[in-house]
């Protein structure tokens, strides 16, 4: 059955409204109790008392760094050895390092120039270290003392020389070094104070020879350097020989072939009467 005129048949499921156009439309400002109107927040004390601390803890934490970079001119000195002088001496004698405007504080502070110069002022001294706390204004300085060895006898001047083979001090007539035996150089080299008068192992093969000898209650009586090359010759107050040691050798092997020859002879009631020579290991030999 055909439908009537030109109208087009409508699909299933469909409607048609009238729709009216939109002529008023909703604004927030004439809604003063709405919640989504945007209000200034209110402000709080505690934001400005927050403020406050963390400015203060900055102008702390500046004071405390500017506090931990600055040094005193007042070290403080640990000696490994007081032989020659005490902490407090050698304090008051280095602090004058630490007086100029670069070592005042840790940033610009020359720790070499600083040994350099303890160094030269202390012979004695065969090693040096600066310690800088960082929660400290001191300065902590140890210092490694080569301890005196002997006296030495050198263009008819007694200087003392420590177990580096170093000329530390004229000062021998000090009580400290009373006790110290005497070697007398005569190959005719000049010794002076802060310059090595010997290599430090010939330096310290003297030095054990006479411990050894002093061990031995051996009387020392004159300690010697001729002018033969690498030889050392000691002479006792008992004995009317002379004994000869090698200073490129053994210490402890050439004293102690000396002692247990010494010990045999007063055994065979014989002594030689020159010289009893020890440089070779294993061999001795006497005239």
């Amino acid at each position: 059955m055909r439908r009537a005129g030109n109208q087009q048949p409508k699909e299933r499921g469909t409607r048609s409204y009238n729709r009216t156009p939109l002529t008023t439309y909703y604004r927030a400002d004439k809604a003063p109790n709405s919640p989504f109107q945007n209000r200034p927040p209110k402000k709080s004390p505690r934001r400005y008392l927050f403020g406050v601390a963390d400015l203060i803890l900055i102008v702390v934490l500046i004071a405390a760094l500017v506090y931990s970079l600055i040094l005193r001119a007042e070290p403080a000195v640990m000696a490994s050895s007081q032989a020659y002088r005490t902490n407090s001496q050698y304090a008051s004698l280095i602090q004058t390092d630490f007086s100029g405007l670069s070592n005042k504080n840790k940033i610009t502070f020359n720790e070499t120039s600083v040994v350099n110069h303890i160094q030269q002022q202390f012979p004695e001294v065969s090693a040096a270290r600066v310690e800088l706390p960082f929660f400290s204004e001191q300065p902590k300085v140890r210092l490694l003392v080569s301890p005196p060895a002997f006296k030495i006898k050198s263009s008819s001047k007694i200087y003392i020389v420590d177990e580096q083979g170093m000329v530390v001090t004229d000062q021998y007539n000090q009580r400290r070094f009373a006790d110290l035996p005497t070697v007398e150089d005569q190959s005719g080299f000049r010794a002076s104070v802060g310059k090595p008068v010997l290599s430090s192992t010939a330096a310290s093969f003297i030095s054990t020879v006479i411990k050894q000898c002093q061990r031995a209650k051996v009387p020392l009586a004159i300690l010697s350097l001729p002018p033969v090359p690498q030889e050392f010759d000691l002479r006792t107050k008992d004995k009317p020989y002379y004994v000869k040691f090698y200073l490129g050798g053994d210490p402890n092997i050439q004293s102690g072939q000396y002692l247990a020859a010494r010990q045999k002879f007063a055994q065979a009631h014989i002594s030689p009467s020159q010289y009893l020579d020890v440089r070779v290991a294993g061999k001795i030999f006497y005239k």
